[in-house]
């Protein structure tokens, strides 16, 4: 029984963790607090983590009801998370930015860091799958584990730059793309199972 619950934990923080992927949020996090001190980074860190996981819930908890609404069911989104999520992994991996000029008069900590970065649809798209497949506790927990390792880098943001520098961050980025592409080709093979045994195709 403990195994039960270990094992999709394990998997549940691997997975947010991967696709928030903070270390990839630290040049940026660094950047748009170069003007601040070392108190009030540490409160746009504490923000920016704390916007992070109240998006994230907030969605795991709502986006079923608006899905149910809309008539979408979890197979037919964990394929359409997967592929979008393969896309993500294949911009991060080439390095494709998006910029978005609205956003800059905003608070950076929390609508940049925060939710685009951190918690963006990606993050939303996994924690839901996530919810369905191993139950709301435990992406709640992990949620928590994530964000609480989130707001640890970020306070670790000038020390762990120093260490490793901006060809370190930017190697272990590309890692973390491989790995969310394996996650996304894994929600969708998933997914395709589902409606396989739905239209009687595929037989267990």
């Amino acid at each position: 029984m403990f195994d039960n619950i270990i094992g999709p934990l394990i998997k549940c923080i691997v997975a947010l963790f991967v696709i928030m992927d903070p270390l990839a949020s630290l040049p940026a996090f660094l950047v748009l607090t170069r003007k601040q001190n070392a108190r009030q980074r540490h409160a746009s860190a504490v923000l920016a983590a704390a916007v992070a996981g109240v998006a994230l819930m907030v969605f795991v908890i709502a986006g079923p009801g608006v899905m149910a609404a809309m008539s979408i069911s979890m197979p037919a989104f964990q394929i359409a998370g997967g592929i979008l999520l393969l896309v993500m992994s294949v911009q991060y991996f080439l390095g494709i930015e998006i910029d978005n000029p609205n956003l800059k008069d905003l608070n950076v900590a929390a609508v940049v860091v925060g939710v685009p970065l951190l918690t963006g649809p990606g993050a939303m798209t996994t924690a839901v799958i996530l919810a369905s497949q191993y139950g709301l506790g435990a992406v709640f927990v992990s949620a928590t584990v994530v964000v609480l390792l989130i707001l640890a880098i970020l306070f670790m943001a000038e020390p762990i730059n120093r260490a490793i520098g901006s060809f370190g961050i930017e190697v272990f980025s590309k890692v973390m793309a491989i790995l969310l592409a394996a996650v996304a080709v894994e929600f969708i093979k998933v997914g395709v199972q589902k409606i396989g045994i739905e239209w009687n195709l595929i037989h267990l």
